[in-house]
């Protein structure tokens, strides 16, 4: 029954006749009222009570009004109320500061400001609603020593609805981009083991908390390949820094890029070689990413600018021909070549019509097509009529003219134009043979003369063309031997 009575009283506000009440019940405000009220000893004994002690030295300030003591306008709150004007003063859940100025105007005990400064401090929504304390200075990470000695990872995305894993070398700042749908633990181990078997093993990984990255099937990777995988504070991008900057710098690029028209694919691309190419002032001696991870100048065309040098002509060293088994052809040589049509080859005869370094020749084959092809590829031929025709120019930019393409079909050498003699006798030739006779089947009386004038005509034809120019071939083209039946013809 007296706690709930207690308990309802303290629920009250609090109020002067309270405080009146009180101060007649509490020891030290009773002596300091007396002394007020006769005067105030010349000094107190060094045992006096601490609080005593404190009024005694603010005795100036003091005053009476109808039974409670005032300290200038402030009134004195017993001890047993103070900490329910604490609770009063802080209703609305003010600072230290402005709780402090609030008492001021209305309350006074000599070890106020302390306890006000204690409440606030023990206030769990005070505290729990405090702004965040000013952020410490950054602590970097240790400096490595070599390239790809730790390697901070991280994911950024989804753009366009693709995933990017973004592994940056801590030591040159050499970056890695590789694009994907899916960005589980076993999809980040396979284009991890992928960039690691080209650059090989990193002593530490750094990543955030993604679920990726804190999976059990990770750690497996990491412990069995040796490598130290430290995690940062959850929803701390900054301890990840290294990789967290250049993620915005991908981004951006990206975008840049992607205004310019160009594939996703083209544009990563582009920007992996300029950054990789670009020095960088955080690098060692501020040289570019593969300078520093490879010990060289990636190549770009920006090297076009260059000034040319002067290439030293190569000195080609004697070959030793029994210790190498090297076999050796010239030019005109007849040879057998290795032809492959679908995925079967055979030796097809050819010959030899230019020599392309040590081990590699043109071949011109029987059906006048021209091939590359090795030393293994390559066997001896005995000579044969094949070898005394023409050779024909291999160079793209002289083309055959009609007239040359008829007298190859024909198998009639070219006669040259110095001559107006032979050039008609030439045409007279090549007339007849565009014409030849048509041969028919015996039998035929009429037909048979018809055939046997022609042919007279063609063999005194190819006699003077012959007698003028002993190169051209008489070849008459093979007909068929069908019979033709007459036409039937209406008489109307």
């Amino acid at each position: 029954m007296r706690s709930v009575v207690y308990n309802t009283f303290n629920v009250f506000p609090l109020s002067f006749k309270a405080v009146q009440q009180a101060t007649k019940s509490d020891p030290v405000l009773k002596k300091v009222y007396r002394y007020i009220q006769d005067g105030w000893p010349n000094s107190l004994a060094s045992n006096t009570d601490r609080e005593l002690l404190r009024f005694y030295n603010r005795r100036e300030s003091l005053s009476t009004v109808l039974g409670c003591i005032m300290f200038g306008e402030r009134l004195v709150i017993p001890s047993p109320l103070r900490k329910r004007c604490l609770v009063e003063l802080h209703r609305g859940h003010p600072g230290i500061q402005r709780m402090k100025a609030l008492s001021r105007s209305y309350v006074y005990w000599p070890s106020l400001d302390n306890e006000i400064a204690d409440y606030v401090k023990t206030c769990s929504p005070c505290a729990t609603t405090r702004k965040s304390p000013a952020a410490a200075t950054p602590v970097p990470w240790p400096k490595p020593v070599r390239p790809w000695q730790r390697v901070h990872i991280d994911y950024a995305g989804p753009i366009d609805g693709d995933y990017y894993l973004l592994a940056v070398d801590a030591f040159s700042k050499w970056p890695e981009v590789i694009r994907t749908r899916r960005i589980t633990a076993s999809a980040t181990i396979d284009i991890l083991r992928n960039i690691f078997a080209r650059l090989g093993m990193p002593e530490t990984v750094v990543s955030d908390n993604g679920t990726q990255f804190t999976s059990l099937e990770f750690a497996q990777f990491c412990s069995t390949n040796g490598i130290d995988h430290v995690t940062i504070a959850p929803f701390h991008p900054q301890s990840n820094g290294q990789v967290e900057r250049f993620v915005d710098t991908f981004k951006r690029a990206m975008k840049k890029l992607e205004e310019g028209r160009e594939s996703t694919i083209e544009a990563l691309e582009t920007f992996l070689l300029a950054y990789r190419s670009t020095p960088n002032r955080s690098a060692p001696e501020g040289l570019s990413p593969s300078e520093i991870m490879f010990g060289r100048r990636i190549r770009t065309c920006l090297e076009l600018l260059r000034p040319p040098t002067e290439r030293l002509p190569s000195v080609t060293q004697p070959v030793n021909q029994k210790k190498f088994n090297i076999r050796f052809f010239n030019v005109s040589d007849p040879v057998y070549v290795k032809i492959y049509t679908k995925n079967v080859w055979n030796w097809v005869p050819g010959k030899i019509i230019e020599k392309v370094g040590r081990v590699m020749f043109n071949v011109l084959t029987e059906n006048r097509r021209s091939v590359r092809s090795h030393l293994n590829q390559l066997k001896s031929r005995a000579s044969s009529v094949f070898d005394h025709v023409p050779e024909v120019s291999t160079s793209p930019r002289q083309k055959q003219l009609p007239l040359n393409v008829l007298l190859d079909a024909w198998n009639i050498s070219p006669i040259s134009d110095s001559s107006s003699e032979v050039t008609a006798t030439t045409a007279n030739a090549s007339d007849v043979v565009r014409t030849p006779s048509l041969s028919s089947p015996a039998g035929s009386g009429k037909n048979a003369d018809l055939s046997s004038s022609s042919s007279s005509t063609t063999s005194s034809s190819f006699e003077s063309a012959a007698a003028s120019t002993p190169t051209i071939q008489h070849i008459i083209p093979r007909r068929s031997s069908r019979q033709r039946r007459p036409p039937v013809r209406f008489n109307l």
